[in-house]
Parts: C-alpha cells; sequence; structure tokens
C-alpha cells in the first residue's frame, strides 16, 4: 500500500512534480531548516578556504539538490524501463564487460553523489548480475519500500550481514557489487584516510572482500547532464592483492574527494558523516 501511494503520486503531471520540488525545497530550506547546523559545519570543515557567505550558498544548493532528488526518486516510482534509460546514461559500459568476458567478478565503490538510487537501471546495460549492498530498515514497511525501488529494473539487493559469505560461496561466478562505501563506520574501524580536510574513519569491507574474492575494483561517479545523469566508471585496481593495506580505501576516497570538490552540493552533506573521532591513525 505503501509503494501504491508513492507510486500514484509519480503520476502526477511534470509540472505539478516541479513545483513539489520547490516546495520541498522551500520547507527544508527555510521552515524546517532541516539539519542545518550539521550541512553547514561539515561544509565549513571541509572547505576551510571558503568563505561564510560561499559556504551558505552551496548550503542552498544541497537543499535544491536534495529536493530534486525527492522528485526523481518520486518519479522512478511509475517511469518505464525506457524511460528510466533515458534518465541514466552508462558513459563507459566497456570497461565493466571486458572484466566480466574475462571471468572476473567486479566490486565497484561509489558515494551518496548525485542520485545514487538511479543504481537501479544500470543492470539493463549489461549481461550479467549486479547486486547492491544495503542495510535493511528496522521498519518493515519502509524497509519493503527501498527494497521495491531499489529491484525495479534488475538489480538484487545483498543484505551486508550477507555479503561476505554470499560473494565468497559465489566468487567462481563473474557478478558486479556495488557497495556504497562513504558512510560512516564503527568507531573500532582502522583505516582512517585524509578525506576533506580531516581525517576520516572508512569502511574496509570493500577492500577486504576484494582481496578474498579477487576481484577488480571500480570506483563510480554520476554527473547531472541535462534532465537526466552520467554514470561513469573508474578503474582502482586490477589486482587487490598486489596493494598494500588500505591502499583501495584511500584511493576511492581521493576519487570521491574530487568529484565533491568539482560539484560540491551533489554529495549527502546532512549526514553526520564525522559523528566517530578515529581512536588511532592507520
Amino acid at each position: 500500500m505503501l509503494y501504491r501511494f508513492f507510486y500514484l503520486f509519480s503520476l502526477l503531471p511534470p509540472m505539478l512534480l516541479r513545483l513539489l520540488s520547490l516546495l520541498v525545497y522551500w520547507v527544508l530550506s527555510t521552515v524546517m531548516r532541516y539539519r542545518y547546523s550539521v550541512i553547514f559545519q561539515n561544509l565549513s570543515r571541509s572547505f576551510p578556504e571558503k568563505p561564510s557567505v560561499e559556504i551558505r550558498k552551496i548550503v542552498r544548493q544541497y537543499y535544491r539538490h536534495f529536493s530534486n532528488l525527492f522528485r526523481e526518486i518520486l518519479e522512478s516510482a511509475s517511469l518505464s524501463e525506457n524511460e528510466m534509460l533515458h534518465r541514466v546514461r552508462v558513459i563507459n559500459p566497456e570497461l565493466l564487460n571486458r572484466y566480466q568476458q574475462r571471468g572476473r567478478s567486479l566490486i565497484i565503490m561509489l558515494g551518496h553523489q548525485g542520485n545514487w538510487e538511479y543504481l537501479n537501471i544500470v543492470p539493463k546495460y549489461f549481461s550479467f548480475d549486479m547486486y547492491a549492498l544495503y542495510k535493511p530498515l528496522s521498519n518493515v514497511y519502509f524497509d519493503d519500500l527501498i527494497k521495491r525501488f531499489r529491484s525495479r529494473f534488475g538489480m538484487k539487493l545483498l543484505p551486508m550481514t550477507q555479503a561476505a559469505r554470499f560473494m565468497l560461496t559465489h566468487r567462481d561466478r563473474p557478478q558486479a557489487y556495488f557497495f556504497i562505501a562513504d558512510q560512516s563506520p564503527a568507531p573500532g574501524s582502522r583505516c582512517c584516510i585524509d578525506f576533506l580536510n580531516q581525517r576520516t574513519l572508512m569502511f574496509e569491507g570493500a577492500e577486504k572482500l576484494a582481496g578474498s574474492i579477487g576481484a577488480v575494483v571500480l570506483y563510480a561517479e554520476f554527473r547531472r547532464s541535462g534532465e537526466g545523469w552520467d554514470l561513469a566508471f573508474r578503474l582502482i585496481t586490477e589486482d587487490p592483492s598486489a596493494t598494500s593495506p588500505f591502499e583501495i580505501t584511500r584511493t576511492f576516497g581521493k576519487y570521491l574527494e574530487t568529484s565533491i570538490q568539482e560539484r560540491p552540493s551533489d554529495w549527502l552533506w546532512s549526514h553526520r558523516r564525522w559523528k566517530h573521532t578515529p581512536a588511532e591513525v592507520a
């Protein structure tokens, strides 16, 4: 029923959906000032060279981006496969196909940058299975809603607690696994990198699993293009066993940092990313 509610809203005329997006922007930025202190603090610490007036401008741009994400996710409840393929263009699919033809599995790392929910259409560009790791929600109704959105076009969802066993069991079958790898890990994480002018704890799971299954590791980046998004991939390493500890994660952090610096408003600044202080430096 919850999905049907979103589906019916998604059928509103595009003009009304845009007005709804503007309303959401106004409520977030002016009425609620949604997590304003968190967003402003995160931006100020990440860009210490920028004056306050520029930080406030990015905050407004972020609220606009966030409200557009709301509209795009809502619209996607009823968009057809062809319409979604027009919304998301994969720039270099040949990179993934090359490794798949060699029988290599892929671990694809990305951040909460651009519209990561549009990963749901990416399997339609490829002939092999694709999995997105996710953390199930405690509310079963919203968990079901998220799963419906993310699996509409063939993306398979893999709970994080089951990922390691599944990937090791299927290591001989070339598949792709998407890791949104920029969330704040538990305080016990040993991987700490320089990221956006701050010492930052990072998840180690993608790097560890890449070494365990011998997967090629790629970075994925969304860039807005007109009314849709371009998705491009970039190699991190073909041989994770030849990398030093945390090298893969540091490279991912460097690539993501560059993406954020180029388009600051497109990252998820309202997340309490630095809520844990590194206990030790890796």
